[in-house]
């Protein structure tokens, strides 16, 4: 039943895309804590980015799952539309420099022959030389009948938009993905039929296997900027917490007791750590930050900050932070 959950968010979003004003009007801004650096986030379907105190949509809906490339001059970013989504790259102001997917078809909205003829390609991260990026994607448009989709697999995409197949896993579907210096990868790995139970897998050589010591469900890795940690959301009775680990494996830490805290991110220096959680009351997820301590003997963090009030931004979507 897992391989129909794409197809079932095909239908839904079909049924349910508002249709956009005539004339649209620009977002306000938003204004938190002082926050240094510069940080991507997704709100009211578009891409926002922080810097200072106030934050501003750069990039307008439907637009997520936000990347800056290593230098901080480029986004990758997701464009989700009814049943099919595409993955994009723009300067640092919002401007499209390239379209690296084309898997929205023609077919109408809601239609049998848009079922047979969309794909999705998600969560970009860019490579760290930022030649290219890699994102989860389909192999193939769906087939059968009733029609199921392909896993998504992890593909490499250069600037052009051409493709190379990086690892494919028929029983399970690949998702989030964080490349180590050794260009090995950390991927989320959910295996058909196992009801949503995220695992961290460590990709080598054309081979996958679980991250040693890993909490299962796992999901939304963080690397360090020096390489050698993983921050990671562990799902909880229902919510979720950090952990962090060595990213060769080992015990995993918990970080967080928050109950909700996701979508981990790195400082550009490392001695920060942003992520998103939902604050007692509030009506979604705001921005937390605390510091960052980090040694051979351990990892752990100073007490979180909050500091957004009523952003509700995006936790799938994710962060990401550049100088």
């Amino acid at each position: 039943m897992k391989r129909f959950l794409i197809l079932l968010l095909l239908l839904i979003t079909a049924c349910a895309a508002p249709t956009a004003p005539a004339t649209p009007t620009a977002p306000a801004t938003l204004r938190g804590d002082e926050l240094p650096g510069r940080l991507l986030f997704s709100h009211s379907g578009g891409i926002w980015l922080w810097e200072g105190r106030t934050a501003r949509q750069v990039i307008a809906p439907p637009a997520t799952q936000a990347v800056f490339d290593p230098a901080g001059e480029r986004i990758a970013y997701v464009v989700p539309r009814a049943g099919a989504s595409d993955v994009i790259v723009a300067d640092s102001a919002g401007a499209t420099i390239a379209q690296l997917t084309r898997n929205d078809p023609a077919a109408p909205p809601g239609s049998l022959e848009r079922v047979y003829a969309a794909m999705w390609a998600l969560y970009p991260t860019w490579l760290p030389d930022g030649s290219g990026v890699l994102a989860a994607a389909q192999a193939a448009p769906p087939a059968g009948d009733p029609p199921a989709d392909a896993p998504l697999a992890i593909f490499r995409y250069d600037l052009t938009g051409q493709r190379q197949p990086v690892f494919a896993d028929p029983n399970a579907q690949l998702g989030r993905i964080a490349v180590l210096p050794s260009g090995d990868l950390i991927a989320v790995r959910t295996p058909l039929g196992s009801d949503g139970q995220q695992q961290l897998y460590r990709i080598a050589g054309g081979q996958a296997a679980p991250l040693p010591g890993a909490p299962v469900p796992a999901y939304d890795p963080a690397l360090s900027p020096n390489g050698r940690w993983l921050v990671f959301a562990v799902g909880i009775n229902g919510g979720s917490d950090l952990y962090a680990m060595p990213v060769t494996g080992g015990s995993a830490v918990r970080l967080t007791d928050l109950g909700t805290a996701r979508a981990p991110v790195f400082s550009p220096d490392g001695a920060m750590l942003a992520f998103l959680a939902i604050p007692p009351g509030g009506r979604g997820f705001d921005l937390y930050l605390a510091g960052v301590t980090a040694t051979d003997e351990g990892f752990q963090i100073e007490p979180p900050r909050r500091i957004s009030t009523n952003f509700t931004i995006n936790a799938d979507a994710g962060l990401s932070w550049a100088p």
